[in-house]
């Protein structure tokens, strides 16, 4: 039996994603034995968990009130409580399935419970990346221009400045992004008008009818994308935004302070942490981020001084090992507090998980 299109154009993602998951989880847990990580899970004082579960809580409550806000400048009708449903449905989708395949569950969701075409959907899903990547440059720029650079950072590459490296590459893609999506907002209408009047010749026969079907997306796509060009949307989605990620970066202190390594982890380096780790989310990944995201965390803190083995405190665990509970608790408990939002909304909402996942697979994902 033969798989479908779909299906098949995602095997080799998933195989890739799989594979740098399995290296990066090797490279997470090189050199520190685990019964020296039981020890640093074991130190770890569990009413911090509280306060971190909280954090997530809020921040996914204001995500869903800003996808909401963006999607009610063409959907009015469309309620903060299904908006909330579907960000927690399809962020837990997108934190399941390997190589980010889940991204695609929120616009299907809205398609189907909403009647929110699909292009509107996915142009929802742009403009929340774009300026995600837009928040999070600018912050991690201020901080880089205010707070001193690590001390660990100038030691990886002897005589390359990586701080200025990376003010370089933030200095690029932010504008990069901010041109793209200027360009969408006044261009693109025009652009579908070239396309339409490009493939008039498609208009007859068996091909008009998937034409009809493109046309359609990317016009509901420009036209989501649009979205924000009011002003007073577009300034409440920034703020919404900012409060989000200044929000999140509080995460990773709290934890720090559960783990005794607080005064290594303040403000400033847990935002730098959350920009590090945002960056090894971007890789293909396995199922559930694993591998990647105790890479990326490790890495950040062996940058702020969490590496080596010397005790993290008197008597206690190594510094290797603490980096790696750390990386794992930090993961797992933002997995699990995630996943229960999700599991109450299918539960409640009676929404079918195996359905989903044979959708994911079963729509292009082209788009």
């Amino acid at each position: 039996m033969t798989q479908p299109a779909a299906q098949r154009s995602a095997t080799p993602r998933v195989i890739v994603g799989l594979a740098i998951g399995a290296a990066a989880l090797c490279l997470a847990l090189w050199g520190v034995p685990m019964a020296d990580i039981g020890s640093a899970l074991a130190n770890l004082e569990l009413p911090w968990l509280v306060p971190i579960a909280v954090i997530f809580l809020v921040q996914q409550a204001l995500r869903a009130l800003r996808q909401m806000v963006i999607l009610r400048a063409g959907f009015p009708d469309h309620s903060y409580r299904r908006s909330l449903s579907v960000l927690c449905i399809g962020f837990f989708f997108v934190n399941t399935l390997p190589a980010r395949l889940g991204e695609v569950v929120r616009p299907m969701l809205l398609a189907d419970r909403d009647d929110i075409p699909l292009g509107a959907g996915f142009a929802m899903v742009v403009v929340e990346r774009a300026v995600d990547l837009i928040a999070m440059g600018i912050m991690v720029s201020v901080l880089a221009w205010l707070v001193p650079a690590p001390d660990a950072l100038t030691q990886l590459a002897p005589g390359v400045d990586l701080v200025a490296f990376g003010r370089t590459v933030v200095g690029v893609a932010v504008p990069s992004v901010v041109v793209g999506l200027v360009t969408l907002l006044f261009l693109g209408e025009r652009a579908a008008d070239g396309v339409e009047r490009l493939t008039e010749f498609l208009s007859q026969g068996r091909l008009a009818s998937t034409r009809m079907h493109v046309l359609g997306f990317i016009r509901h796509f420009i036209a989501g994308v649009e979205a924000v060009r009011a002003p007073r949307r577009l300034a409440t989605i920034l703020g919404l935004t900012a409060i989000t990620w200044a929000l999140t970066g509080l995460m990773y202190p709290a934890l720090a302070e559960g783990f005794g390594i607080g005064s290594a982890i303040d403000y400033a380096s847990g935002m730098g942490l959350l920009g590090i780790t945002m960056l090894g989310l971007a890789l293909p990944a396995a199922p559930g981020f694993a591998g990647t995201y105790e890479a990326a965390v490790r890495a950040g803190l062996a940058l702020y001084g969490v590496t080596g083995q010397a005790p993290a405190f008197p008597d206690g665990p190594t510094l290797d090992a603490t980096a790696v509970a750390f990386a794992l608790v930090m993961h797992w408990w933002i997995h699990i507090t995630q996943s229960a939002t999700a599991i109450y909304f299918l539960v409640v909402d009676r929404v079918s998980p195996t359905e989903i996942a044979r959708n994911v697979f079963r729509t292009p994902r082209s788009p």
